[in-house]
């Protein structure tokens, strides 16, 4: 996952290695310099190094400066480099009074010496004061090189040590002299020049942050689909690190120090992401020696502390980043197996993305590693290929091709469970009394509001044959489908049971049988049956349900275990009075559970108080405060001498939304 271009951000690694074209111009063609026929490039071979801070240097001739070939040698990252290149100077330049070098891809403090004198260079930039944007033009006279020849050597202090940026890469790069006037044309036909080079890897890599976004997006809207979001992750680091990448040849304005965090960071954090986005795919727990692995990617991070790195440390903190992002590319063929078993075609397609995608980190982190390795990028027709961005676009183009098959799939299963709710709400509809029927000296108000398109609470009114009702209000542990079909259960008992029977503790034992062994996980359902005759002497039974309110108190009744728990188990039946003008109200939990934004319940003061309202009354408020669970309120009212029955029942449709 290090940055493909690394070479043109050496100044954020800290690398000494500079970069300059050698190009004469004849004035007047300086729109286009190397357009003309004289201008003159000359690409250094190698060059000469000579590690550790020795004056003697600065000229390049004096013998008692020891030089090597700069080739496949590594430099010192915790002390000075000298780089040295010998020139000789066409005749145009020769008779130039004012020449200009170019340097760039410099480390963040070095000078330059034209033929042992000093020319310029950054020897007080600190990282924090320093630009991500490498390229700085240096003059000096044509004097400074009477016969022409040319020795430019370059003093620089990697800032391994100070900055904390370290490396160890090493890349080359023309050199530019020419007169001052003609360098800014010669810096932007080189810019657009490496961007029309690159342009592919910039294209490439601009798609994957697309998909990036899509699939973060997409994390946002369900975030129980954690391999959306590592994935994400994964694809925004490589595509940020572009911008980290191309900030060093283009000037972008970030600083030094945001580019080297960037690097950092991102670079840090990828064993990171790429072992959770594996793990998170395969619905697995990440195992402790990938935790171990993730640890050891974080040591890319540990130069932005600022601290000098011990000997003993240069080693692991050198190779311990790309050895952490090696391993962690590697384990992203554990899921090659799920992939290509899966009966899905776009699984197999994610299956040979991932391959090649692999194939190809893996090779990169090699590199990185001084270990064998195919090339990296292809020179076709002046453009630079590179296989990482195409393996990264065709894997992010796979993933959204196959994320389409996938949410296509969701949108008919989730059509599919619509029509089951739909037809389950219908059933369960029909379970619903649709009509309560008219007792003489009992008003009877009812409302049902279920908190999803079906619900688990469920009510029966059921005239007696000595001109009283029979009410069982009930609730069914759960929520939606599972619920409603218990539901469907205990109404189909309540109605056959109350053929023979109307002693509420005897249905209430007849139903809880009918549940024993029916609901898997432990499930249970409280229940309340009330037996009121003409005369007002109701007689209750109550199995873990809500306490009734007569005129605005809570009836007191002996605890039972709800229905479906215990076989055998026994209820104790209770009597009250309910006077002509008394009201009896039956709640869920529904209306002592609702719950407002801030967390807080309504709670059994508040249900208290408004027991003597309507039913209608009753559900609305229960659903403005915040509704959580279904809602089903019965009242019972014994009308005074004279007065007409009443029933009436608020259906779903029709309660307050």
């Amino acid at each position: 996952m290090l940055g493909k271009h690394w070479s043109f951000a050496i100044a954020a690694k800290g690398l000494p290695i500079a970069a300059l074209l050698l190009a004469a111009a004849i004035p007047g063609r300086a729109q286009n310099p190397s357009a003309d026929a004289s201008v003159v490039s000359i690409v250094p071979k190698d060059g000469l190094l000579h590690v550790g801070d020795d004056p003697r240097c600065a000229s390049g001739a004096d013998p008692e400066c020891k030089w090597t070939p700069r080739a496949g040698k590594a430099i010192n990252v915790y002390g000075f480099n000298w780089l040295r290149y010998d020139f000789s100077l066409p005749e145009a330049l020769r008779k130039t009074p004012q020449l200009a070098v170019l340097v760039q891809d410099a480390p963040v403090t070095y000078e330059v010496y034209a033929n042992g004198h000093p020319i310029g260079g950054t020897s007080n930039a600190s990282l924090l004061s320093a630009s991500s944007y490498t390229r700085k033009v240096l003059t000096f006279p044509s004097s400074l090189a009477p016969d022409g020849r040319l020795t430019l050597v370059l003093r620089c202090l990697p800032q391994g040590a100070r900055s904390g940026i370290y490396g160890n890469q090493i890349s080359f790069r023309p050199y530019v002299v020419a007169p001052p006037a003609l360098m800014p044309g010669i810096m932007d036909e080189e810019t657009l020049a490496y961007l029309r080079a690159y342009a592919t890897h910039y294209i490439c890599f601009a798609a994957v942050g697309f998909a990036a976004f899509v699939f973060l997006l997409l994390f946002s809207v369900n975030t129980r689909l954690l391999e959306y979001l590592w994935l994400g992750l994964s694809l925004a680091a490589v595509a940020i690190l572009r911008i980290d990448e191309i900030s060093h040849i283009v000037h972008t304005g970030l600083p030094l120090w945001l580019t080297s965090i960037i690097y950092a960071v991102f670079n840090g954090t990828t064993p990171l992401v790429l072992i959770e986005f594996v793990f998170s795919f395969l619905k697995r727990p990440v195992p402790k020696v990938f935790r171990l692995v993730q640890i050891l990617g974080l040591t890319t991070l540990y130069p932005l502390l600022g601290l000098p790195i011990p000997a003993f440390l240069v080693t692991f903190v050198n190779y311990g980043g790309p050895a952490a992002i090696l391993v962690a590319s590697l384990a992203q063929l554990l899921v090659l197996p799920q992939c290509f078993r899966s009966k899905m075609p776009e699984m197999r397609w994610i299956g040979a993305s991932l391959l090649f995608i692999t194939v190809e980190n893996s090779a990169r982190m090699a590199v990185q590693l001084n270990l064998p390795a195919p090339a990296q990028d292809v020179m076709w027709h002046g453009l630079d290929i590179d296989v990482r961005g195409i393996a990264y676009l065709l894997f992010a183009m796979v993933m959204l091709v196959a994320m389409t098959f996938r949410l296509r799939r969701i949108q008919n299963r989730n059509r599919e469970i619509e029509q089951e709710l739909a037809a389950a709400r219908s059933v369960q509809q029909i379970l619903i009394p649709e009509e309560i029927p008219s007792v003489p000296g009992l008003s009877v108000e009812s409302a049902y509001l279920p908190a999803q398109q079906v619900g688990g609470d469920f009510f029966q009114v059921l005239p007696t044959a000595d001109g009283g009702l029979l009410l069982v209000v009930g609730d069914v542990s759960g929520k939606g489908l599972p619920a409603a079909m218990l539901v469907s259960v205990l109404v189909g008992s309540i109605r056959s049971t109350a053929e023979f029977t109307s002693d509420p503790a005897e249905l209430l034992a007849h139903l809880n049988q009918r549940l024993i062994g029916r609901t898997k996980g432990g499930g249970f359902s409280t229940a309340i049956a009330a037996l009121i005759p003409p005369d007002g002497r109701v007689t209750i039974a109550n199995a873990g349900h809500l306490s009734p309110y007569l005129d605005g108190k809570e009836v007191e009744l002996p605890n039972a275990l709800p229905l479906g728990i215990v076989s055998g188990a026994k209820y104790e039946s209770s009597q009250i009075e309910l006077r002509p003008g008394s009201r009896l109200t039956f709640y869920s939990d529904g209306v002592v559970e609702a719950q407002n934004a801030t967390g807080e319940l309504f709670g059994f003061e508040r249900g208290q108080q408004i027991s003597t309202q309507g039913a209608a009354a009753i559900v609305e408020t229960a659903r403005k405060f915040g509704q959580s669970d279904d809602i089903t309120v019965v009242v019972i009212e014994r009308l005074a001498a004279g007065a007409e029955p009443h029933a009436e029942q608020i259906e779903p449709s029709l309660a307050p939304a």
